[in-house]
């Protein structure tokens, strides 16, 4: 089967597929995709779209190639269109020839499907029409008015509940496209697609016991041995009244409609056996007890554990696709840090929060490089282009420190710098309110305040959401708990995630001084979320808390 596949920026011409396959084509089926003037009920004047181009067209061809196995077809031509489109235009057209209709079709609809599923092309955001724009919005220079399709808004919020914060983090990180990998690789990976089962299993009767199969109403008293079964071994044959099999435990059984009569209960003279003990059961592993032809093995979303995979090897299905294994960039600000290694001057401090992102990173399949920029917004940039590296080749970018609003606090600008586009800056809890967030198409960043009890909370509640979402997992969540003990504190006007430990079914609230303060973390392993102008909580008290310790 031709494939063609194209990526572009211009208007899509539907090209015309009957001139080179003429007298041999029973059919073609065609597919336009074009823009509507409604998104998400608001009237719009364009969608704008982005891809990692090299791997979505080798990611089609590679569906495609799969999809012609069974729709067997002359030709495939996809034009997928990115940039900004207008309404009433082409996003993306599919051209089908085939012998056959029924075939052009079948390909054309499965293709549609894992396009969607599997493809890294990325409805990024609608242009409002300019009726339905805000007024702030259309006095502001420049604006491009995007009506974002995952969060909703186009404006960066200066300020963030954490329930705010969560949801909007939720909707910008979408599964990346999933790959295959050898059994080697996948322990820990999230399972990208449903596995079902493509054969019975067992695949045969199998024996439960070393004893002797017979037919399953058989009466006769005594029985000739006409052959040994061991676990390995195919014999298939007709068992007569009065015939036995000797079989070992797992044996295949020769035929249906057959019981295995326990060692134990026969007495043997050489070549015949006399059954001294009769009870009704069978001793047999039944053909499909444990699944059938086309049953779920593992739904999507499922972590590849030891018990996973064991799974997956029994029934063949040797190349999972999986999660990809993501790339995360760290870059740690400040003049003052200092390697772990060497003794603090005045005014210098150690670096915890290297090790600190990196140990965090680990309960994750990533891939991490950490690097240190300078405490200037134009040394910084500068020193990024020395790395010899590229950030748009990353999945998650962090920024540690300069999240605030000092007078070298940089990463806001950096970000953009890096073409990531804002969506919040603040987020009102404590400790870790000046957290930034910014997407850049599949890509997200975080600009994390510098402290370490503040990196440790935002990483928690807002990092690890990012990582398993874009893994194709679940997002951390709250549970519901009792305070083991008293919580005292001065009322706060924000909500506060507080380090405890949980042992035993209890929260412990753990004492900390300020979001420096390193000394609780070692034993942190939940974060108690305090309500807002909350003074304290008794003892026994019931609260909402987030695990710590994945």
């Amino acid at each position: 089967m031709k494939i063609e596949i194209q990526i572009t920026s211009a208007p899509i011409t539907a090209p015309k597929l009957t001139e080179e396959f003429s007298g041999s084509a029973g059919a073609v089926a065609e597919f336009s995709g074009n823009v509507r003037d409604l998104e998400n009920g608001q009237k719009i004047s364009a969608l704008e779209y982005d891809a990692y181009s090299p791997m979505a067209e080798n990611q089609m061809r590679q569906i495609l190639e799969s999809l012609a196995e069974k729709h067997p077809c002359l030709v495939v031509r996809v034009i997928h269109r990115i940039g900004v489109i207008p309404v009433g235009e082409t996003a993306i057209y599919v051209g089908i020839i085939g012998k056959h209709r029924g075939e052009a079709f079948a390909l054309l609809a499965e293709f549609m499907n894992r396009l969607k599923q599997d493809v890294p092309i990325w409805k990024i955001g609608a242009r409002l029409c300019a009726e339905h724009q805000p007024q702030h919005s259309k006095n502001l220079q420049g604006s491009s008015n995007i009506l974002r399709a995952a969060a909703g808004s186009s404006t960066t919020a200066a300020l963030s509940s954490l329930d705010e914060a969560i949801t909007t983090i939720s909707a910008h990180c979408q599964p990346l496209p999933g790959v295959r990998v050898n059994f080697s690789e996948a322990a820990g990976r999230v399972l990208s697609e449903t596995v079902c089962a493509t054969e019975d299993f067992p695949a045969c009767e199998r024996s439960t016991r070393d004893g002797f199969a017979i037919l399953r109403d058989d009466i006769s008293e005594t029985f000739s041995i006409m052959d040994t079964l061991h676990a390995a071994d195919w014999k298939p044959r007709q068992l007569k009244l009065g015939e036995a099999v000797r079989v070992a435990t797992g044996a295949s059984l020769p035929c249906e409609n057959l019981r295995v009569v326990m060692q134990e209960n026969v007495e043997r003279t050489g070549d015949s056996i006399e059954i001294v003990r009769r009870d009704e059961s069978l001793n047999i592993r039944q053909r499909g007890e444990e699944m059938r032809v086309g049953t779920m093995v593992l739904a999507t979303g499922a972590k590849l554990n030891a018990g996973a995979l064991a799974l997956l090897a029994t029934i063949g299905h040797t190349q999972p696709l999986v999660n990809p294994k993501l790339r995360v960039l760290h870059l740690t600000t400040g003049d003052e840090i200092i390697s772990p290694d060497q003794k603090p001057q005045p005014g210098q401090i150690r670096d915890s929060n290297s090790i600190l992102i990196r140990t965090l990173l680990e309960q994750f399949q990533c891939d991490v490089i950490q690097k240190h920029l300078p405490e200037d917004f134009d040394e910084a940039k500068r020193t990024i282009e020395t790395f010899n590296l590229q950030p748009s080749t990353f999945n998650l970018l962090l920024v540690s420190g300069g999240a605030s609003v000092g007078d070298k606090d940089f990463t806001h600008p950096l970000l953009e710098w890096l073409g990531f586009e804002i969506i919040f800056n603040r987020v009102n809890i404590r400790p870790g309110a000046p957290l930034i967030f910014g997407v850049a198409g599949p890509r997200v960043a975080f600009g994390l305040p510098g402290n370490p009890l503040s990196h440790f909370v935002v990483f928690h509640f807002a990092v690890a959401t990012a990582l398993a979402l874009l893994s194709g997992g679940t997002a951390p969540k709250f549970l519901r708990g009792k305070l083991a003990s008293k919580l005292d504190d001065a009322s706060c006007p924000r909500e506060t995630l507080w380090p405890a430990q949980a042992e035993g079914g209890a929260l412990q609230p753990l004492p900390w001084a300020s979001s420096g303060d390193v000394t609780c973390l070692a034993m942190t392993n939940t974060l108690l979320r305090v309500p807002a102008n909350c003074a304290s909580l008794a003892a026994g008290a019931e609260i909402d808390f987030l695990p710590a310790d994945f």
